[in-house]
């Protein structure tokens, strides 16, 4: 009887023991993968903070170089340096863990090179613009509109509620019209200075836009690695838990079978007859009749 326990708690130790392995597996494998996209979101809040203050820097050579030096080639090279940063900054969002942070994070990126291209349009007007110049100042004013336009209509409810107060305030209504007259070769309609602190208020509210999408987005990556974490440790649990409840159930099983009580009773239990079979049986019992049986002593008749 111990044996037969000890076969049937076997027989179910083994597939047991095997859920609970994979839980294991599984749940260590969850956990790094957990682990990995908390670093990627690391990583990333690290390398947009470092192209940020890369390109402000550059941005800040740049401006000086082309009011002192050859402005085209000084033009050129501050400002492929800063596209390759940005560029860099790009490719992050392909390592991203899910299409929804990718796509927060490519508007953050997206709202960045605006403010890049305002800053590098304004950049040539204040070093005064000609022929070749002029050309680079409306491609840029043209290009960082068209992806500010663009970003906007991807952007949170509180980001676009951020968007909607900058191009509706009175700092960009005045950089508009300045942007067209220094475009179309015309005289300006406001003087230098409002000009210059519409300026420095549009780029900083771009900056700021910057800054609330690409924390969003870091955000984002932050709650996935969360979620991935939970969900090793939920599953690796519930495996864990219906294993031993597997367990548990072979065990009381074979306590069931190897019981020498529900033996001995089982052995001595004689199942109840029917009333036909014992009527069956007592004319098999009964003895036959008398000339039957001389009959029989006397053997067959000869003819």
């Amino acid at each position: 009887m111990e044996y037969l326990r000890r076969r049937v708690v076997l027989i179910a130790f083994v597939p047991g023991a095997a859920l609970v392995l994979v839980a294991l597996v599984i749940g260590i494998f969850l956990v790094q993968q957990a682990n990995h996209v908390r670093g990627l979101a690391d990583e990333t809040a690290r390398a947009s903070n470092d192209v940020t203050r890369t390109v402000v820097g550059l941005q800040e050579r740049r401006g000086n170089a082309l009011l002192a030096g050859d402005r085209l080639a000084e033009y050129t090279g501050y400002t492929q340096r800063i596209d390759d940063a940005i560029a860099g900054l790009r490719e992050l969002t392909r390592a991203a863990p899910d299409p929804e942070t990718a796509y927060q994070q490519n508007t953050a990126v997206d709202l960045l090179a605006a403010t890049e291209g305002l800053y590098r349009a304004d950049s040539l007007a204040l070093a005064g613009l000609d022929g070749t110049t002029r050309r680079l100042f409306t491609e840029a004013v043209g290009g960082y509109r068209t992806a500010l336009a663009s970003a906007a209509g991807r952007l949170t409810q509180s980001g676009r509620e951020r968007y909607e107060a900058l191009v509706r305030g009175e700092d960009w209504s005045t950089l508009t019209p300045v942007e067209n007259a220094f475009a179309d070769a015309a005289p300006l309609p406001v003087a230098m200075p409002v000009w210059r602190a519409a300026t420095a208020v549009a780029g900083r509210g771009l900056g700021e836009l910057f800054a609330q999408q690409n924390n969003f987005a870091v955000q984002l990556t932050i709650d996935h690695a969360h979620r991935t974490l939970g969900g090793a440790l939920a599953g690796g649990a519930a495996i864990v838990v219906f294993a031993g409840v597997v367990m548990a159930v072979a065990a009381r099983l074979a306590d069931r079978l190897t019981d020498p009580r529900r033996l001995v009773l089982g052995r001595s239990t004689v199942a109840p007859q029917s009333p036909d079979s014992e009527r069956r049986g007592e004319r098999r019992q009964r003895p036959a009749p008398r000339h039957r049986a001389a009959a029989a002593r006397s053997g067959p008749v000869s003819r």
